[in-house]
C-alpha cells in the first residue's frame, strides 16, 4: 500500500509543467488531486505493517508533497479565474453601465425596463401582451402605427412579454427585444455578470447593446 516517492515526484513534476499557463486546470483534473492523495495516504497508514511502520521522516515527506499538490491546485484555480476575468475586463471597466439598460435574450421585464418592438412588415397596430408572472393575469396595450416602438414599463409586477402586429385585421409577425436595467456588477462563477433589476444575472461578455 506504499505510495512510492517516484510516483509522487512524477505526478508533481507533470503538474508543475502546467502551472505557467491556463491549461493547468485540465491537467490537474486528469491527475491525482489532493483529496485522492490524502485518502490513499490514510489508507496506507491504516493497513501498514505494525511491525514495520512508516518512518517519521518518510511520513513527513509525503505530507510535504501533499501540501505541494494542494498549492499547485490552488494556483491552477487562480489562473483560471484570472483568465475568465481578462476575457470580460475588470469590474471597474463595467461600473459605468450601472443604471443603464442592456439587451438580454429574456422575455421578462421589471419596473423601469424597456421593450423595443419590431414588426416584420407593414402594419396598422401592434398588440403588446404583458402576463403577470405572479398571478397569470394578462394586460394588453395597443400601439398604433406612428407611435414610438420603444416602451418603458412603469408597473411594479414582473411581466412576461409577447407581441403581434395587425394589418387589415390579419396577424403580422412582430419580434421584440428586452432591455433590462443594470443594478450592479459582480464577479460570478462564469466571470463578470451584470445584476439586473429583476434580480437575474447576465454575463457581461454577451452584452451587445447599451441604451439610456
Amino acid at each position: 500500500m506504499a505510495i512510492t516517492t517516484d510516483v509522487l515526484n512524477s505526478t508533481l513534476a507533470a503538474t508543475s509543467t502546467n502551472t505557467s499557463g491556463t491549461t493547468a486546470t485540465s491537467s490537474m483534473n486528469s491527475m491525482m488531486g489532493k483529496d485522492a492523495f490524502l485518502k490513499i495516504l490514510m489508507t496506507q497508514l491504516k493497513y501498514q505493517d505494525p511491525m514495520d511502520p512508516m518512518k517519521p521522516n518518510e511520513f513527513m515527506g509525503q505530507l510535504s508533497q501533499l501540501t505541494q499538490v494542494e498549492q499547485l491546485t490552488n494556483i491552477a484555480a487562480t489562473l483560471e479565474d484570472m483568465k475568465a476575468t481578462s476575457e470580460s475586463g475588470s469590474i471597474s471597466q463595467w461600473l459605468n453601465v450601472i443604471g443603464h439598460q442592456i439587451n438580454t435574450d429574456g422575455s421578462t421585464i421589471s419596473k423601469g425596463d424597456s421593450v423595443v418592438l419590431s414588426p416584420s412588415g407593414n402594419y396598422d397596430s401592434i398588440v403588446l401582451n404583458l402576463t403577470n408572472v405572479s398571478d397569470g393575469t394578462v394586460t394588453q396595450q395597443t400601439i398604433n402605427k406612428g407611435d414610438p416602438l420603444m416602451l418603458t414599463y412603469s408597473g411594479n409586477d414582473k411581466m412576461k412579454v409577447s407581441a403581434y402586429a395587425l394589418k387589415d385585421g390579419a396577424t403580422v409577425s412582430c419580434t421584440y427585444s428586452v432591455y433590462q436595467t443594470v443594478q450592479g456588477i459582480q464577479s460570478g462563477a462564469d466571470g463578470l455578470v451584470a445584476v439586473l433589476s429583476s434580480g437575474d444575472q447576465h454575463k457581461v461578455s454577451t452584452i451587445t447593446k447599451i441604451i439610456n
